[in-house]
């Protein structure tokens, strides 16, 4: 079977057309808050959220390890050689990356204020 890129880009269009607005949505918010941290990032201490960040993308790398195959309707018994192995954990790992990205900014903004500053100098 010959793969193109094309066809591989309108399969995964295909997949992902009925929850399409819907991911735009959540850039768009991710954005948003993402120029929020920004801004505010003289007065942001960064290391509680990234941990936080990282323990999200760790369960959202394993939740998508356990799931990912049933989305197909198949099973782990049906990973059958190296290559639907690595696929597996290719795909967990972006989900996981994808979902610590998309989790600091809110994290940053829940968890990584310095609450010794105030956020508007005062003089």
């Amino acid at each position: 079977m010959a793969f193109s890129i094309m066809g591989i880009l309108a399969v995964l269009l295909e997949v992902f057309r009925p929850v399409l607005p819907l991911l735009v949505l959540l850039l768009v918010v991710d954005a948003a808050l993402l120029a929020l941290v920004i801004r505010r990032r003289e007065h942001m201490q960064f290391a509680a959220s990234r941990r936080a960040a990282l323990v999200v993308g760790v369960a959202a790398f394993v939740f998508s390890l356990l799931a990912l195959p049933l989305l197909t309707g198949a099973s782990h018994g049906s990973l059958s050689g190296a290559l639907d192995w690595l696929a597996l954990f290719g795909a967990s790992i972006g989900v996981g990356i994808a979902a610590a990205l998309l989790a600091w900014p809110l994290l940053q903004l829940a968890l990584g204020s310095d609450r010794r500053k105030p956020m508007i100098p005062i003089e």
